[in-house]
């Protein structure tokens, strides 16, 4: 099998499916940034596959000497597109007839809390709610995923979903939480909703980890996946 894997960044998923392909197969990783490309090679050239190729490039733009794909995938991409129908149109070109287009995205708008009630927990889910919707994502990129399937002409798709919950000072949710705010604090300077020495980002998992050590705050993040194949 080919497969496309677009906004690959530094190659996590294009590597799973290479894995999958087998080395009789093609993975082919396209991403917008020259970093994350490099990044991306670079760990290719380390592991020594050779059934995987990276390019730079926008989300739908045409790759050269590529017949079309047996499968299009992406994971955490079309959280970011401004009109996901027709980011979906656009990559339908890339798809042979039968082809597969599968997307495993996560729920933006947020539905997280602290239980016992923690201020900080609190106060760091109130910047990352302000900052997705000050950042234009996509906030409903699960629950919505069906429709923007339909409207992109690819019929109702299969679709999964698959909660996370993090509870405990040794759970997954502070770094989650600060991989994530680390992206979109610039937005949240920007708009004068905290400074960058109110938030701390340094210190600020720590200071989570210790607030969540007596009760254990919890969080809780929907991902979700969705495929269909091209008629």
């Amino acid at each position: 099998m080919r497969v496309l894997d677009v906004g690959c960044g530094v190659g996590d998923t294009t590597f799973l499916a290479a894995d999958l392909t087998g080395p009789g197969g093609l993975a082919v990783g396209v991403d917008r940034s020259a970093d994350a490309i490099a990044t991306a090679r670079a760990r290719a050239e380390k592991d020594g596959r050779r059934n995987v190729i990276f390019l730079q490039g926008e989300l739908g733009t045409p790759i050269p000497n590529q017949a079309p794909f047996d499968a299009v995938v992406g994971r955490y991409v079309l959280i970011h597109q401004a009109n996901i129908p027709s980011a979906l149109r656009g990559l339908r070109t890339h798809l042979r007839p039968g082809g597969l287009l599968a997307f495993h995205e996560f729920e933006l708008d947020l539905r997280m809390v602290s239980d016992p009630s923690s201020d900080l927990v609190l106060r760091t889910l109130s910047w990352l709610h302000q900052a997705v919707r000050l950042a234009g994502m996509q906030l409903h990129a699960v629950s919505q995923m069906p429709r923007y399937f339909h409207e992109a002409g690819l019929g109702w798709p299969e679709t999964q979903i698959h909660p996370l919950v993090s509870s405990g000072p040794d759970g997954f949710g502070p770094n989650y939480m600060i991989s994530t705010l680390r992206t979109l604090a610039p937005v949240l300077y920007k708009a004068g909703i905290a400074t960058a020495e109110e938030i701390g980002l340094d210190t600020l998992e720590q200071r989570l980890r210790d607030a969540c050590a007596n009760g254990a705050a919890q969080m809780a993040q929907v991902n979700g996946g969705a495929w269909a194949r091209l008629a």
